[in-house]
């Protein structure tokens, strides 16, 4: 059985980067596998000891498998390349995030001296595949990871207009396009729902622009813990997504998971996971009255409605565990 220590910028039961560290590292275990999570989220002070704090644990370690991003997010990078060529370890790569191509455009040669020094790169999707082509760095696609469980289904015989995003209310994932769209929707359908779930710097803006939109049956959660997601999505019946950038958004299969019809924003890497009118709705980046057209036709449209979450629901199978667990272990250079 081998070794594994999953390094990132970890964050208990936020999902994204940190939850799928989480079911890597439960899938792992539970076939037999030592797996263990190094987090590099620390104070500027802290920040300075990560790499020799990283070189005394790892040691004990076959694969040092890190999790990074763009910006700060490139931190588990820095700090496990180095302590892991150090230490002469297996080293994989996974990057996450949409912001792939502009942060490689500003930091070049930084980027290219670490993701040059691993012995494998992972990307989620076609889409970061095109960037790590065009900086000529070597890449294997494989993508997230999810659970699924039947129970986490639930067949909806007519869909409601009551929609949820759980996205973080950041200025990336645009929840105001959603709000605008939202309006269109409500001056025709008077009962339609939005729940919003998550928090983040954009949210005082976000309650302030409800109110002054006048809009109603606008529901906040607040943060709500990864295990907790599915309980606020079978209140709901469709999913938007309105992100000016993304690559392979989890919350997207969730939501086919759960029987949902899913409607995003045709950025980055999700036309890779959300085939328009075959199994959810695309839309323009940042323009709301086609979304607002979309969720409209969603609720008219009931019987194509259906079929497109029925075979959202079938594609959410191409991200079992055990339909991704060998290349991940091709990866780590071992077996299952």
């Amino acid at each position: 059985m081998s070794k594994i220590l999953l390094i990132c910028n970890y964050r208990p039961g936020v999902g994204g980067i940190s939850g799928q560290v989480e079911i890597l590292q439960r899938k792992l275990r539970e076939e037999g596998h030592t797996a263990d999570i190094f987090n590099t989220k620390a104070s500027v002070l802290k920040r300075l000891s990560l790499i020799g704090r990283l070189k005394e644990m790892g040691r004990g370690y076959d694969v040092l498998h890190i999790h990074c991003c763009s910006d700060w997010g490139f931190l588990p990078a820095v700090v496990g390349i180095t302590a892991g060529r150090r230490l002469s370890k297996r080293i994989v790569l996974t990057y996450h995030g949409g912001g792939g191509e502009q942060f490689f455009e500003k930091h070049t040669r930084l980027v290219r001296h670490y993701l040059t020094r691993t012995d494998q790169n992972i990307v989620l999707s076609g889409f970061l595949a095109k960037v790590f082509e065009r900086f000529q760095l070597p890449y294997t696609v494989i993508p997230n990871i999810i659970e699924l469980d039947p129970a986490l289904f639930r067949q909806r015989e007519t869909l409601k207009p009551n929609f949820i995003c759980t996205r973080a209310h950041e200025p990336l994932y645009n929840i105001p396009c959603i709000l605008h769209a939202f309006k269109e929707v409500q001056a025709k359908l008077p009962e339609a729902s939005l729940t919003l779930v998550g928090e983040g710097s954009d949210h005082q803006r976000l309650v302030a622009l409800v109110n002054e939109m006048g809009l109603r049956n606008v529901a906040f959660t607040g943060k709500v813990d990864n295990s907790e997601i599915y309980k606020q999505l079978d209140n709901a019946d469709i999913y938007v997504s309105s992100p000016t950038v993304d690559n392979m958004p989890v919350s997207l299969l969730e939501a086919m998971n759960a029987g949902l019809l899913v409607i995003s924003s045709s950025v980055g890497g999700v036309p890779y996971i959300i085939r328009n009118g075959s199994n959810g709705l695309l839309f323009r980046s940042d323009d709301s009255s086609e979304l607002a057209m979309k969720m409209l036709w969603t609720i008219e449209n009931q019987a194509i409605s259906q079929t497109l979450i029925a075979q959202a629901h079938r594609a959410v199978n191409a991200y079992r565990w055990e339909n991704i667990k060998d290349n991940i272990y091709a990866a780590y250079g071992t077996h299952s």
